[in-house]
């Protein structure tokens, strides 16, 4: 099952559990079938969002059957944040992470609308993290390849903006 454009499950207004992990769902669905890797990331976001253990069998059962689940619990920006972070270093660790693993995470920047600030926050948060846990004489590499990784996502970012109406804008914030 193929669908058209990123996700007809970009939320309108405020962000829920439910409405990211079904907004995510439906990207990795796009080509109609769900990647060793893109599952791992599913996963993952179920757990940063604490879903209970039947949520995402009802959210993906869902999807499949066209439809659009409301309700949730709402993220607000710092939990936002968290969950992004969680899963742009899921998807940069993961040995043989391809573009649409990388979609999946400019999905997520575009639909909590980080801006440029907070992604910078995000990427030296991992790029520390990653400094204190990775040997001296690695780091170099491991750096070199989170810079790229933060192009590619915001590439993507531009990408979807260019495709979703209002340049992906939901609307004014409070």
């Amino acid at each position: 099952m193929r669908r058209v454009g990123a996700s007809p499950y970009v939320p309108d207004d405020v962000v829920t559990d439910i409405s990211a992990f079904q907004g995510v769902v439906s990207i990795v669905l796009r080509d109609g079938e769900i990647t060793r890797e893109e599952k791992r990331l599913v996963i993952k976001l179920a757990s940063l969002l604490g879903l209970d253990e039947n949520d995402p069998k009802r959210i993906y059962d869902a999807i499949v059957a066209g439809e659009k689940l409301d309700g949730g619990r709402v993220l607000d920006k710092t939990e936002q944040l968290r969950v992004y972070s969680g899963m742009f270093q899921t998807a940069y660790l993961n040995a043989s992470i391809s573009e649409d693993e990388y979609f999946v995470v400019a999905y997520l920047r575009l639909m909590f609308q980080i801006d440029d600030d907070e992604n910078d926050a995000v990427i030296n948060a991992i790029h520390d993290e990653l400094e204190e846990h990775v040997e001296k004489n690695v780091f170099q590499v491991v750096e070199k390849g989170l810079d790229q990784a933060k192009d590619v996502v915001d590439g993507l970012v531009n990408r979807l903006r260019s495709i979703l109406p209002e340049g992906g804008q939901k609307g004014e914030q409070d």
